[in-house]
């Protein structure tokens, strides 16, 4: 059998196990029951187009409230497909071009593709006078090197890499600390109280592009002796992608209820 066969039996013997397990999560099932109506907001989605972006764009399209995106143009869904139907794609670049979103007003800007702290601090500056809250989808990579599992957001953040074994810095930083300084700019310009960061830690789930939440399953499926990295008592943590899309939405309207 070759690999692609292989995937799709594993896959939907996954799927076939996923629908036979009972509800679970009853404490995001009670939120959802009893929160008070929903607020139809103004969403931009810095974004939005690639993993996480879909799948916040079509709850958020559920949920009534109205969708902007702000990306190049060059990176296409491929889930959720029709929610894009109801969505404003805006066209630009983090790099130089915000001019679609000048002289325009949100109720949030969730920004998932702030990658360079200058690309979070030019488009918060040009956004706080016109959008009320500022999230920024950061990573648990700010919590580089992982050497503890009882961190939490008073834990100190990654703000420079270790000098290499020739006692250089690194020519660009690293994930981490790009994502660390990126949250510092957003607090900057909009300051705690109107903005928002969240800390993934690695989310798994329909269109990843990296295929990294099939690749163990896969490999222990074939059997055969397997080097895995890591001591068998090390903390692993994963989340569902559509588990983090869904809350990052309901909390706006938390906000602005």
């Amino acid at each position: 059998m070759n690999t692609s066969e292989s995937k799709r039996n594993f896959l939907k013997k996954s799927l076939a196990l996923g629908l036979s397990l009972p509800l679970i999560g009853t404490s995001v099932w009670s939120c959802e029951q009893g929160s008070p109506k929903v607020k139809p907001l103004n969403i931009l989605i810095l974004g939005g187009t690639s993993f996480l972006g879909p799948h916040q764009v079509a709850y958020a399209i559920s949920r009534g409230h109205k969708v902007s995106t702000f990306t190049r143009g060059k990176t296409q869904p491929t889930v959720n497909k029709a929610a894009f139907e109801q969505v404003e794609m805006l066209i630009g670049d983090r790099q130089d071009n915000l001019t679609a979103l000048e002289n325009r007003e949100w109720d949030v800007v969730i920004d998932n593709s702030g990658r360079e702290a200058e690309w979070t601090q030019r488009t918060s500056e040009l956004l706080k006078d016109k959008v009320e809250q500022y999230l920024y989808v950061s990573s648990t990579g700010v919590y580089y090197p992982h050497e503890t599992a009882d961190v939490d957001e008073s834990s100190p953040v990654l703000m420079e890499d270790p000098l290499n074994e020739n006692g250089e810095a690194p020519e660009r930083d690293s994930f981490g600390v790009m994502k660390a300084k990126s949250e510092q700019e957003a607090l900057k310009v909009f300051g705690p109280e109107r903005t928002t960061v969240v800390r993934p830690t690695y989310m798994l789930g329909p269109a990843d592009r990296t295929e990294r939440s099939i690749y163990w399953p896969m490999r222990l499926n074939r059997g055969g002796e397997v080097m895995v990295p890591g001591k068998p008592t090390d903390p692993v943590q994963y989340i569902d992608v559509r588990d983090v899309a869904e809350w990052i939405i309901r909390i706006q309207n938390v906000r602005h209820f």
